[in-house]
């Protein structure tokens, strides 16, 4: 009898041992390997410091950004070529997350491998990490990987971690949310309060908000309570708020869900009357700052294209109250 309830024992202690490693390993065992896609020809590129986009944009009235949705390593070289001869002069690439398919070194190399030979090779990046650039596990955390290929401003939130962080351009204040550790709520309260400070103080600046997992849903079954909950009201007092995540495209101002290659997600059935709603499409979104004076923006200029054949689907203009 003892000895087999030590064997039951035994076999329960392994079996909750490879339930964990299996737990932790997932990624690695079920996703793509770490080591590069193509080890014959490391890439070692590094996207421009998201500082760079300082001396990138003109004192004038015409920048230009070009917002990129969900990816998920699905934009190939032509791609970007496209995107790159369908806007002109484009002063930085926006993108809100899920860049990457996993947050592995092989998706990164497979982006760079993309993005390198392409016209948009050099141009400045702000980009703020999704859900799938973070490892799976119970030690989930975000990819060593993207804090190098992505090099930060050193004015994020004290004691949050992540990457949650602000750039001052002539025109326009980015600023960067990191979603994915809302969850914990003891970040909340700081996060917050950076936020609202940095909405108040942005002065004649347009303020536009990049954050993965939106406030408003815009695909069946994709609400984020946390979002709505806790950033509803601060980020209400922003000029655009863009987000991700939910592989669709919709705008309720000041909040617009963009999507460029994510597999597409069946669209809400139930809108409020205020919502713009657009069917799911694969998309591209550019931003303009109109002004007669370059420090005094008028309005921002937004235009939604598809992917595809680059034909507009969505036109809208963004003012100060």
């Amino acid at each position: 009898m003892r000895r087999w309830l030590k064997e039951i024992i035994i076999a329960s202690v392994l079996l909750v041992g490879v339930a964990v490693l299996c737990i932790v390993r997932w990624q690695a065992w079920f996703d793509m390997p770490e080591e590069p896609f193509w080890p014959e020809e490391p890439i070692e590129y590094t996207f421009p410091s998201s500082d760079s986009v300082k001396a990138a944009v003109g004192k004038n009235a015409t920048s230009t950004y070009v917002v990129l949705g969900d990816v998920h390593n699905n934009l190939k070289t032509d791609d970007y070529n496209a995107i790159a001869s369908r806007v002109e002069h484009i002063d930085a690439v926006l993108q809100v997350g899920d860049w990457m398919q996993r947050g592995q070194n092989y998706y990164y190399q497979a982006l760079l491998y993309e993005w390198t030979r392409s016209a948009l090779y050099g141009t400045p990046v702000i980009v703020c990490p999704g859900n799938h650039e973070y490892t799976k596990g119970i030690n989930k955390q975000l990819s060593p990987v993207w804090k190098k290929a992505f090099p930060q401003t050193d004015n994020k939130p004290l004691g949050v971690p992540g990457a949650s962080y602000c750039i001052d351009l002539p025109q326009v204040r980015f600023i960067v949310l990191d979603t994915n550790p809302m969850a914990r709520v003891m970040y909340l309260t700081r996060t917050l309060t950076w936020m609202r400070s940095l909405i108040n103080s942005a002065g004649e600046r347009f303020v536009v908000v990049l954050m993965h997992h939106p406030v408003f849903s815009a695909a069946k079954g994709r609400i984020n309570p946390i979002e709505f909950s806790f950033y509803h009201h601060v980020l209400c007092d922003a000029d655009l708020v863009l987000a991700g995540h939910d592989h669709s495209y919709m705008r309720r101002a000041p909040f617009v869900v963009m999507n460029s290659a994510g597999e597409l997600k069946p669209q809400r059935t139930k809108m409020k009357a205020d919502t713009a709603f657009i069917e799911p499409v694969y998309g591209v979104l550019t931003i303009q700052p109109k002004s007669s004076q370059p420090s005094h923006p008028a309005q921002l200029d937004l235009r939604v294209y598809r992917l595809d054949n680059g034909v507009l689907v969505d036109s809208i203009y963004v003012q100060h109250d």
